[in-house]
């Protein structure tokens, strides 16, 4: 039987099943390429959701990039089982009595108030006692200072010497001018408002350039007198807190550092941000006590102290991870959070003497927090994209630098 025409012949049909595999060799590649670039969006996508989800609540980002859509507060403390008010042993703000009043009125009835008799010379019952806490009505001392000159038989005239204040005809004295700054730079008045201030409570005509030179004038003592005596008493403490962040400086980045106790705040300003600012505050070089601080190398470095990382810091990237993360990540970063508090509420209690620390609740504890940062490091180990190895590394860090974390429950003076 003759071929039929309209049918392929076998060498066309090879022909066509090469080419439909060709094609789909090209259209697997290309579903494989598309599949990449879908889950490097995905992964894009989640980072930049990431972000977006930043805040001052859940990482270092100040409180002034929140815009207006500031996240509702998230408290990290949790209930601690305490009734509202002052903790017992604590001391309070109550304004007490003094034994020695500078000024005593006696308000003693002159008639009887059932039968109107005069009560002159009748019997001392009982005093009550009700003190009144005020300041004495401002007034302004105008101090003459007379700077005489003698002459001497021999021909020499001798001139006395007045306060170092006096320098001109009529000048403000250092307690006007100590008010002056102290508005300005402790009640963080406008200059203008300051002068304000200054003419309404003493009546005194300031100039807002006086204010100015009086700022100038303290800051000039404060650096040559006060800042010594401040790095001194820091670098003696047994626990010095330490921070930086950026500012502004004549329109330039510049990084302010601080160096805090609970008494002594040191801070200072430089161009840069790591170990030559460090260095410069002079403060960290040497020092031997406990340095708290958040993970930023170059604080490391400096081995002469011991270190304790803050947990102010890592509870806010605990936080992220929990508003960025699912499933098991998540929650373990919300068993170590929980951890974290109990550890911190425990130690509070017997740093105050309220309680005893209760070894197996510290143990318990302690436990916990090392079982969610060993698994949360196991669970983000593929490290799958920007957000992933963020969440990662943090569960490493927590895991390798546990003693660091915990040096508040190990030493009371942390």
């Amino acid at each position: 039987m003759p071929a039929d025409p309209s049918q392929p012949s076998y060498e066309q049909l090879l022909a066509l099943n090469a080419d439909l595999f060709a094609r789909l060799d090209q259209a697997l590649g290309r579903i494989a390429e598309l599949e990449a670039d879908l889950s490097t969006a995905k992964c894009r996508i989640a980072d930049l959701e990431a972000q977006l989800k930043q805040s001052s609540k859940n990482s270092s980002k100040p409180p002034s990039t929140d815009g207006l859509a500031k996240p509702a507060p998230k408290s990290l403390r949790g209930r601690s089982g305490r009734g509202p008010g002052r903790p017992a042993g604590q001391p309070g703000a109550t304004l007490e009595q003094v034994a020695d009043p500078d000024v005593i009125v006696r308000h003693t009835p002159e008639v009887c108030a059932g039968c109107d008799n005069d009560l002159a010379g009748a019997a001392e019952v009982s005093v009550t006692r009700r003190q009144v806490f005020d300041i004495p009505e401002p007034t302004v001392v105008v101090t003459e200072h007379q700077i005489v000159t003698l002459a001497c038989p021999c021909g020499h005239r001798t001139t006395g010497i007045g306060p170092a204040e006096a320098t001109a005809p009529a000048v403000y004295g250092p307690r006007i001018a100590a008010i002056g700054v102290y508005l300005l730079h402790g009640q963080f008045l406008s200059i203008g408002r300051t002068a304000d201030a200054l003419r309404d409570l003493f009546g005194l005509p300031v100039a807002a350039a006086t204010v100015t030179a009086w700022v100038k004038r303290t800051a000039l003592g404060i650096i040559e007198q006060v800042l010594p005596v401040i790095r001194d008493r820091i670098r003696q403490a047994p626990v010095v807190h330490f921070d930086e962040t950026g500012m502004r400086v004549e329109g330039r980045l510049a990084w302010l550092h601080s160096a805090s106790t609970g008494t002594d705040v040191l801070l200072t300003a430089h161009r840069r941000r790591g170990a030559a600012a460090i260095d410069d505050a002079g403060v960290l070089p040497g020092f031997t006590g406990v340095a708290v601080h958040d993970a930023w190398a170059p604080y490391d470095t400096y081995t002469s102290a011991n270190h304790a990382l803050c947990n102010a810091h890592v509870l806010r990237e605990l936080v992220y991870v929990t508003d960025t993360a699912t499933g098991p990540t998540a929650d373990l970063a919300t068993q170590a959070i929980n951890a974290l508090r109990r550890l911190n509420r425990l130690a509070d209690d017997a740093h105050t003497g309220q309680d005893t620390a209760n070894p197996d609740a510290l143990r318990e504890q302690q436990y916990l927090l090392r079982s969610a940062v060993v698994l949360g490091a196991q669970a983000t180990a593929g490290r799958d994209g920007k957000l992933q190895r963020k969440h990662h590394a943090l569960f490493v860090r927590l895991r390798d630098r546990r003693d660091d974390y915990l040096r508040f429950v190990t030493d009371p003076a942390v």
